[in-house]
């Protein structure tokens, strides 16, 4: 589950962020890419399993559902840090993410194990 004032904003937030912008224009706002590298890092995916976890839980909410390369270039580019203390620093202004996931479907042991 994602936070919907992500999805609600999406088309103004990529209006403000493609205004006057140059070149190819952006797909996926700020928020949406900070909300997968909090999800990252919390939770210690790579980024295909953060894509993966993404396609599973979103692609009936989303427009459309960014690739591992392109989460790792913006997740870069926003310079999300761990501190020491485990608390997640950022360049861009504070805001307020919600984080769910679902865990009833993962496989813990295999057969006979």
């Amino acid at each position: 589950m994602f936070d919907f004032d992500v999805i609600d904003n999406w088309y103004i937030e990529l209006k403000e962020m493609n205004k006057n912008k140059e070149g190819i224009k952006f797909v996926y706002q700020d928020s949406f890419i900070k909300l997968l590298g909090y999800m990252r890092a919390y939770f210690h995916l790579p980024y295909r399993q953060t894509e993966g976890v993404v396609s599973e839980h979103a692609s009936n909410t989303l427009p459309s559902i960014p690739d591992y390369n392109n989460i790792s270039r913006r997740i870069n580019k926003l310079d999300i840090k761990i501190s020491s203390d485990y608390g997640i620093k950022s360049n861009l202004h504070d805001d307020n993410f919600v984080i769910a996931i679902d865990s009833t479907g993962i496989k813990v042991t295999n057969r006979g194990e």
